[in-house]
């Protein structure tokens, strides 16, 4: 039987195993279960010295691949089936969000972590050809797994700003982000998420750091769950999406296939949150926010727990675009919102019917999405202003244009009727 092994850090934390029949099973490890600071995979998988299988394992380890299209071309290109989940973590699994990498037998994480340094010239380079599937290198594998529907590439960023590939398990600090070139459909997304993302941050809410590279046509993200320690060595922070919180498959992570509802996320996160409610009006304004730029691809997956010790709390936001934009993508909510996803037939009532589904008073989510109206309507127009400053194309300057339009007749439509209520 094949397996593969789960550290967190340089500690071993168990085994990932492969069946027969390719099913997957994992196992932890004695000498982690026996530690005082232990901590679960998953709130699906607790600490035990059970094996477990089914759904609860493969969800968890699923979750930590890429979806959808970029998952199919890394599963062409590296000759691995897209439903082979042990092989494509054996491949790609060595810096996987959150806490843990996972690694073949044999294949001890460093003590000193490897990095190759890149230049923007090589990462372009990259993109246009692998679209940021990392490189095989002699000696040690660039190894990479992001959940996510979107090309992307894990990097080293050091103080001076020189870029570098992780190499074996070394974790990475950044993620780089390029528009999705191969849909022609959805052009300049990395524009498009570098102003959401940054007027999400400029109103108040706690997202991942995010800027736009000129040199590199993408956002690089700062990965929040990474922290840098007094010897200047980077360590990984445990998180779960919410559909590994609650042992979904990433193929249900929308509501309309069967997913969680808006209801279902909330109750996950509070039930774990040491400060819930703190985190209960940060995901009252997620969705109010989602609303109002025109996001409608919110979905169980672009929310995730973090766990420092025994603090559990709601992770920073990510993944915020203003998809409304794009004609050919869905113009519905990934949730309904009081029984209704269409944006533009949102009425009072379905606001109530969420402030009744989440147990707070409908006056309290009225507040909460004017104050952040007011907010948008303040500093939306600097923060356009500051990225259209930046970018010298005229399609980008356009794009910056549409989801400008977009936000503020969003918001008027919101504003009039929270008015009329």
């Amino acid at each position: 039987m094949k397996r593969l092994c789960v550290y967190a850090s340089d500690q071993l934390v168990g085994y990932l195993h492969e069946n027969d029949g390719n099913g997957l099973a994992f196992i932890y490890a004695s000498d982690w279960l026996a530690l005082p600071n232990a901590i679960a995979l998953s709130p699906e998988l607790p600490l035990s010295a059970d094996l477990f299988s089914g759904e609860a394992v493969s969800a968890f380890f699923e979750n930590l691949l890429p979806e959808g299209d970029v998952l199919d071309f890394i599963s062409k290109a590296a000759q691995i089936s897209a439903g082979n989940v042990f092989g494509l973590l054996e491949r790609f699994g060595g810096d996987t969000a959150g806490a843990f990498s996972i690694l073949p037998e044999g294949l001890l994480p460093s003590d000193e972590p490897h990095y190759l340094p890149v230049t923007p010239e090589s990462i372009n380079l990259w993109f246009d050809r692998s679209r940021g599937i990392p490189l095989d290198i002699s000696g040690e594998q660039a190894r990479m797994s992001l959940s996510g529907a979107q090309d992307k590439m894990t990097v080293f960023i050091d103080q001076l700003g020189n870029v570098s590939l992780p190499l074996g398990a070394a974790p990475s600090s950044h993620i780089i982000k390029p528009s999705i070139q191969h849909r022609q459909d959805i052009p300049h997304t990395a524009i498009n998420e570098a102003l959401v993302m940054t007027l999400a941050q400029r109103i108040g809410m706690d997202v991942a750091k995010v800027d736009y590279s000129l040199e590199l046509n993408a956002i690089v993200i700062a990965r929040y769950d990474r922290t840098l320690g007094k010897d200047g060595r980077l360590s990984r922070l445990h998180q779960n999406d919410l559909c590994q919180i609650l042992g979904i498959p990433s193929g249900k992570k929308y509501e309309a296939e069967g997913g969680p509802t808006l209801k279902a996320c909330f109750d996950a996160v509070l039930a774990r949150s040491v400060q819930p409610a703190v985190d209960k009006k940060r995901l009252i304004e997620w969705v109010i926010f989602n609303v109002l730029v025109g996001n409608m691809d919110g979905h169980a997956k672009n929310l995730s727990l973090m766990s420092k010790g025994t603090r559990t709390q709601l992770a920073p936001f990510y993944d915020l675009v203003c998809t409304a934009v794009y004609p050919h993508l869905s113009q519905k909510l990934a949730f309904k919102i009081g029984g209704e996803n269409r944006p533009q037939w949102l009425m009072s009532r379905h606001w109530d019917r969420f402030a009744e589904d989440i147990v707070v008073k409908p006056k309290f989510v009225r507040k909460v999405t004017g104050d952040m109206i007011q907010r948008i309507e303040l500093v939306l127009p600097a923060v356009a202003a500051e990225l259209g400053a930046i970018v010298g194309k005229p399609d980008e300057l356009h794009m910056i244009g549409k989801v400008l339009d977009h936000v503020n007749s969003s918001v008027a439509l919101i504003k009039s009727r929270l008015q009329s209520s």
